[in-house]
């Protein structure tokens, strides 16, 4: 008899869940202490059994999984029981039919994350008083009503909008910007609480009005548009986002440096807050250059050696940008001169990027083989971009895409389930 490990023991029982609990215990011991069996839901033209419900409940409570009475887990197990039943019938009903190598390559995956051989895993099972044969059915089920699931969202995901990823940021800003710091300039135009609505109006209106024109003008002249609109403002230096209001937070989460917030109201009056400078948090800072190229590509038997003619014009004083728009096979780039402008490493191919990362700047590479051709690389200027902005904007989209999903198949599964016959018979 082989013996599997609590680590690997503890995989078999939760990678599934609670598929493992719902299927896997027809050769179980509980399976064995039911007695007399009688059917306790009728779903369509199909039936559970209480022999189907039963080890179900004697594993969750043996395992601690649950703290609901008796009468609350029996309708818990038996609604998920005729839910994957319900979803079975509608898979047949559409076409669905989970080929046996796709049965056989999850069972290898199983036994490859237990590292374990498929005759192993077998031993494994039986160890736990579950039926091979059973598990093969039972993980058919499984695939069926992930493949019937997967195939009902293809047909009902939606983009989620820019402006509502930007309300999920603003929303979920306390928790999306924890242990970041900013440095602020405060622009207020005050107003107490006991001013009239019109004059609360007013001085909105106003604030709002000067938010625009410190956009159009240039620094020199900032101060004194702050002053002529009767506001004041105040560096508030470094604060750390919980040390600050809600509503800053909220209005700061979307900013990027330089930026001027949205007007931001509060007891002492109208607040356009900008941000000087951001540091902490999950920063995503990546390192961007300005590179400009010129390309003699493959297809010319020629093009090492035009490429090493070309560097030896431009060392020799040629004009870089003439050169690449008279020769250059990226016509796209030619045309400026052979300025790629300020990308990422990273998005260049492989001796491409190595080029653009090693190379001093205003020097003049080697000429350089890629798939493309022949390439004379000089990168012009190099800076750190801040992408974090972008990155938390992936991460809410990727938040609410999954929460989409969700309800989209809850509210799926509850039509399938609004369509069936169900009576029950506990």
């Amino acid at each position: 008899m082989m013996i599997i490990n609590k680590k690997n023991q503890h995989f078999l029982l939760t990678l599934f869940a609670p598929f493992l609990l719902l299927f896997l215990v027809s050769n179980s011991v509980a399976a064995k202490e039911i007695g007399l069996d009688k059917i306790v839901a009728i779903i369509n033209d199909d039936v559970v059994m209480f022999s189907e419900v039963k080890p179900i409940i004697v594993r969750m409570k043996q395992s601690g999984q649950t703290q609901l009475s008796d009468k609350a887990l029996l309708k818990e197990v038996l609604d998920k029981i005729i839910l994957d039943k319900i979803q079975i019938q509608y898979a047949k009903q559409v076409g669905i039919n989970v080929k046996e190598t796709t049965i056989d390559k999850a069972i290898n995956a199983i036994a490859a994350q237990n590292k374990l051989t498929t005759s192993q895993l077998k031993v494994a099972l039986n160890d736990q008083g579950l039926n091979y044969n059973e598990f093969r059915k039972n993980l058919r089920k499984k695939l069926t009503i992930d493949a019937l699931q997967k195939s009902q969202r293809r047909g009902t995901q939606q983009k989620i909008s820019e402006s509502h990823v930007d309300d999920f940021i603003r929303a979920e800003s306390l928790n999306l910007n924890k242990g970041v710091e900013y440095h602020l300039l405060d622009i207020i135009i005050p107003a107490t609480n006991g001013i009239s609505v019109t004059e609360f109006n007013r001085r909105l209106k106003k604030a709002q009005q000067l938010k625009i024109k410190l956009i159009a003008q240039p620094t020199n002249k900032i101060a004194s548009i702050i002053k002529r609109f009767g506001a004041l403002q105040k560096d508030l230096g470094w604060k750390k986002s919980q040390a600050l209001s809600p509503a800053y937070v909220r209005a700061l989460s979307l900013l990027g440096v330089g930026e001027l917030s949205d007007v931001v109201r509060d007891a002492k009056g109208f607040h356009i807050l900008k941000l000087v400078e951001q540091r902490g948090g999950n920063r995503k800072i990546s390192q961007q250059a300005r590179v400009r190229h010129i390309l003699i590509p493959n297809s010319d038997p020629q093009a090492k050696v035009k490429a090493i003619q070309l560097r030896n014009k431009i060392l020799a004083g040629g004009n870089f940008a003439a050169l690449a728009r008279a020769n250059s096979a990226d016509k796209g780039s030619a045309q400026i001169g052979g300025e790629l402008g300020m990308m990422d490493p990273a998005s260049f191919v492989p001796p491409f990027s190595k080029a653009v990362i090693r190379l001093p700047l205003n020097t003049l590479s080697q000429p350089i083989q890629t798939r493309f051709g022949w390439h004379l690389i000089e990168v012009l200027e190099r800076k750190a971009s801040d992408n974090t902005r972008e990155a938390l904007k992936l991460q809410a989209q990727e938040i609410l895409n999954k929460k989409e999903l969700s309800n989209t198949t809850k509210n799926w599964l509850q039509g399938l389930r609004d369509q069936a016959y169900i009576e029950y018979r506990l």
